[in-house]
């Protein structure tokens, strides 16, 4: 019977046919019950990309009290299927302006930023600048390097050195926080300042 068998088929279809069966014989073999493993880690790969971005926060009569401008944000949801406190927005060179009844706004850019805890606060970095155009004192600005701003209540602060310039005077200190809703700024340690009079 199994010579009956082999007589009606060609050479070349039973050697495929025995290769075929060696082949797959040594791949099980050689690999039992591979398991494959979907990595769900999403803190590498964003969930969302914007480009030009602008927010605006408005007070409940209207007035504008918050703005921030981006060329881009990409935002991270640690969960895969829910969002978190832990989630984070990376935003590529920040600009904030914060907005007061009747008086110059203050403006804050930097290189970088990210965004915490669903917007409650915003860590900006590298080469900060906090400015205002005052009618007493001119140009003011405050350079440091990192940044914390929690946008709800106008207040930053850091731990790093600062440098403040204004007419006439440059204060360098270590620490700072600062409530730009009421322009009141307090200078931790090593506060060390420098006036000239006009001549």
């Amino acid at each position: 019977m199994l010579k009956t068998f082999f007589r009606y088929i060609p050479l070349p279809w039973i050697l495929v046919g025995l290769l075929s069966a060696i082949f797959f014989g040594f791949s099980f073999s050689a690999n039992p019950q591979k398991n494959i493993e979907i990595n769900e880690d999403t803190s590498q790969f964003p969930q969302f990309y914007m480009k030009d971005v602008t927010s605006r926060e408005f007070e409940p009569n209207g007035k504008l009290r918050y703005q921030m401008s981006t060329p881009a944000i990409t935002h991270y949801q640690l969960n895969l299927h829910t969002a978190s406190l832990e989630d984070y927005t990376s935003i590529e060179h920040p600009q904030l302006t914060f907005y007061r009844d009747e008086q110059a706004p203050w403006n804050i850019q930097a290189s970088e930023g990210r965004s915490e805890r669903n917007g409650e606060q915003i860590q900006l970095l590298n080469r900060v600048v906090i400015s205002q155009q005052s009618d007493t004192q001119g140009l003011i600005e405050i350079i440091t390097e990192s940044l914390m701003v929690k946008p709800e209540q106008q207040f930053v602060e850091t731990d790093k050195a600062v440098k403040i310039t204004a007419k006439q005077t440059q204060i360098d200190a270590v620490g700072l926080q600062a409530d730009l809703s009421t322009s009141q700024l307090q200078l931790n340690s090593q506060v060390d300042a420098v006036y000239e009079p006009r001549r």
